[in-house]
């Protein structure tokens, strides 16, 4: 296999043109000495990163490390590449040794030569000789684009449950308690932000004064709030109102951006020990209450769009909590016309939610759909075609409440366009992307699209970043293949079509993640091995309705009741 291996690369070489535009690194390290291969972990890790130099290597390998030829980073040693102090790093370099000088895909953290954070994904295999290793060849991938949509998804994703958590809390927070819910929403935002301190300035005394009425600190940071009570509305320069009440917010990156001119303000800052600001003015209407701010002691810090963004979010929702008394009967006008609304919308959602399907004696249907709210982002619905072939969209919108279920019958009205003109499923998943992107900005989809042929016992579908569909034939428990992106996260992607064969007997499990992401009052998840563990405990149940109601019940079991996410399942049964 080795000498495969490198007569491979041989080829290569000798194949310059290839090798050159190869959209893979692709790389050789010689060691300057035979490294024998008995010495202890440590210390053949030690000699690879002293004496393993790179000999071989593409343009795409330079370009990768933010040089433009191979020739400005051949004779380079290892640890002059792949930094030796990162743990990543030398977790790789030991699993290379440990799987006996080879490795796939191992995944590896470094910076380039622009001093930018990259990831990496690494095929290496080494060439052994007589007990010791004399080089090893390998390709490398650049996945940084990929991690970092991960984060980004991960960043958007936590930034939604926090939303939504502030919202409920003051949403349900008693008038009499509204500092309580002010004060654990600078915790919360002050965290999440990075921030050392999250405050709260209210105008006093008809505006002629400016109060420090809330505070948050991060562990370390004193508090200031008891010397900040009654400062004088000029405190803060007329130009600096000005700004927030125009823009919004304001931005001090550094206290020497404070003109000479508002040396209050700069001697209010120093002792505060603030090095950076962002505030966001709170106002309702034409009444201006204040403005709520971050500002960083520890380190000077940039704030970003995002920063502003939230501290906008939650400052609305102050404004309401503190506007609360005063408001309280146009909040309970609000609170009733939502529960229409949200009625309303939940009658709207249930004709957009299959429960009923086709009798046939060729196979059997149903349903369960339980939403996290009054109206939920899950999605169950078909098509049946006049040849008898019904197409099924199974999916879940990210998020709950109104605004994923408005997506959701979006997607809904999409589908049963599109799959009535024969688009294969795939293709249909990529039409109503189009039709859903312009519209949808802070959700994704994750679905699956399935063309049932009840005579042929054949389906053909389509997975967008949903979890597998379960196969139960006889005792053996299949998961369909084909695992894709979400739908509305990424551009270009390509989905595609998969198919199998069924078979009399068959039962097929279509589920939403709210079904198994579910935890029990010590705090441990259900997760999906467990979820399919009790989908194959009760597949001997021939009734459907039975089947769903055992399953669920024992979910529920498992979390006491308790769930965080809408439920959805769909059975389909081959009968003939």
């Amino acid at each position: 296999m080795e000498l495969d291996f490198k007569s491979r690369f041989e080829e290569i070489d000798r194949v310059d043109g290839y090798f050159r535009r190869a959209p893979e690194g692709i790389w050789c390290y010689e060691l300057d000495s035979p490294l024998d291969i008995s010495l202890p972990l440590e210390e053949q890790c030690r000699l690879l990163y002293e004496t393993a130099r790179l000999t071989h290597c593409n343009d795409t390998m330079a370009r990768i490390y933010g040089f433009h030829t191979a020739s400005e980073l051949k004779g380079l040693l290892l640890k002059e590449i792949v930094s030796p102090t990162n743990r990543l790093n030398v977790l790789g370099i030991e699993e290379f040794i440990r799987s006996g000088y080879k490795t796939h895909d191992a995944e590896s953290e470094e910076i380039d030569k622009r001093g930018k954070r990259k990831f990496f994904l690494s095929t290496a295999l080494g060439v052994v000789e007589d007990g010791f290793l004399i080089r090893a060849w390998g390709v490398q991938k650049d996945v940084t684009s990929i991690r970092a949509a991960e984060s980004r998804l991960k960043r958007t994703i936590a930034l939604e449950s926090l939303l939504t958590k502030l919202s409920r809390n003051f949403l349900s927070v008693e008038p009499g308690n509204t500092n309580e819910a002010v004060n654990f929403s600078l915790q919360e935002l002050g965290k999440f932000c990075g921030a050392d301190r999250a405050f709260v300035f209210l105008y006093t005394h008809a505006g002629l004064t400016i109060s420090n009425t809330n505070e948050w600190c991060a562990p370390d940071v004193e508090p200031r709030m008891h010397l900040l009570q009654n400062l004088p509305i000029e405190t803060f320069p007329k130009t600096d109102y000005d700004t927030i009440r125009n823009k919004g917010h304001l931005i001090y990156e550094a206290l020497e951006g404070i003109p000479d001119s508002h040396a209050t303000l700069r001697n209010l800052l120093e002792r505060r020990g603030t090095r950076s600001l962002l505030v966001v003015g709170l106002s309702s209407g034409e009444e201006e209450f204040g403005f709520v701010g971050f500002d960083s002691v520890k380190n000077q810090k940039l704030w970003t769009d995002e920063d502003i963004y939230i501290l906008r979010l939650v400052g609305d929702l102050i404004v309401l909590a503190f506007d609360r008394k005063k408001r309280e009967a146009d909040l309970n006008d609000f609170y009733e016309r939502m529960n229409h609304d949200l009625e309303l919308a939940r009658l709207t959602q249930r004709s957009l939610v299959s429960r009923e399907f086709p009798s046939s004696p060729f196979y059997k249907i149903d349903s369960y759909f339980r939403p996290f709210e009054k109206v939920g982002g899950d999605i169950i619905t078909y098509i049946q075609h006049e040849t008898g072939v019904i197409d099924i969209l199974f999916g879940d919108v990210s998020g709950h409440g109104i605004s994923s279920a408005m997506v959701s019958g979006m997607a809904v009205l999409s589908f049963r366009h599109h799959a009535r003109t024969g688009l294969s499923p795939a293709e249909g998943i990529q039409q109503f992307v189009r039709d859903l992107k312009p519209m949808v900005v802070e959700h994704h989809i994750a679905a699956v699209w399935a063309r049932f042929f009840p005579l042929e016992k054949k389906m053909v579908y389509s997975y967008a970043g949903h979890p597998p569909i379960v196969l139960f034939r006889g005792e053996e428990k299949i998961e369909l293949k084909g695992m894709n992106l979400p739908l509305l996260i990424f551009d270009s992607i390509e989905y595609f079509n998969e198919s199998i064969k069924l078979e009399k007997g068959d039962r097929l499990i279509f589920y939403s993640d709210g079904m198994y992401e579910v935890f029990n009052e010590e705090g441990r998840i259900l997760d999906l091995p467990g979820f399919q563990e009790i989908l194959a405990q009760h597949k001997e149940l021939h009734s459907l309705d039975e089947y769903l109601d055992q399953v669920v019940s024992d979910v529920f079991e498992f979390s006491e009741g308790v769930f965080g996410d809408d439920m959805a399942m769909l059975v389909l049964d081959i009968t003939g």
